[in-house]
């Protein structure tokens, strides 16, 4: 939904499927590392929280940083795209969360969350976790309308080419 505003308002271009897929993979390139992580646990056999945020991989600056050297090589449209959807889902990730991101880091590795919640409490992991997490209102106002706005976008975008 990010990427169509900012193309449509922003930069006043049209919004084409490619570029709504490829910021769909930017939005969600911070949690690569829990894919990662999710893997190893796995191979281990290990059922654990999920402890991606704790990593540079999930710090503004590192983000911030990214976007301006992408700003140095790419258009800046792409620098800017790039930016917001990151950021975007790093703020995401601070809505609900039971540990929330190190928005400081590197001065602190300290973590905030804008409603901090015990999501794992009693050994929740996995789908039982995502239950649990989905199910409060304040993360399920904002996860509900940016999956039908982004439905629609996406739709929106599908039928005009």
């Amino acid at each position: 939904m990010a990427a169509y505003v900012i193309e449509r308002c922003v930069f006043q271009s049209d919004v084409t499927p490619v570029t709504l897929g490829l910021s769909a993979l930017v939005g969600l390139l911070p949690d690569l590392d829990g894919l990662v992580m999710m893997a190893v646990d796995r191979r281990r056999g290990l059922k654990r929280k999920l402890r991606h945020h704790e990593f540079p991989t999930h710090t503004p600056l590192l983000y911030l940083v990214l976007t301006l050297v992408l700003g140095l090589i790419a258009p800046p449209k792409a620098a800017i795209l790039f930016g917001v959807l990151t950021l975007g889902h790093l703020f995401l990730d601070s809505w609900g969360t039971d540990d929330g991101i190190m928005w400081l880091w590197p001065l602190s590795r300290r973590q905030f969350s804008l409603f901090p919640r015990r999501l794992h409490a009693g050994g929740a992991y996995g789908l039982r976790f995502y239950r649990r997490h989905v199910r409060c209102w304040r993360v399920m106002v904002p996860e509900v309308l940016l999956l039908v706005s982004g439905s629609l976008l996406a739709l929106h975008a599908l039928t005009v080419f």
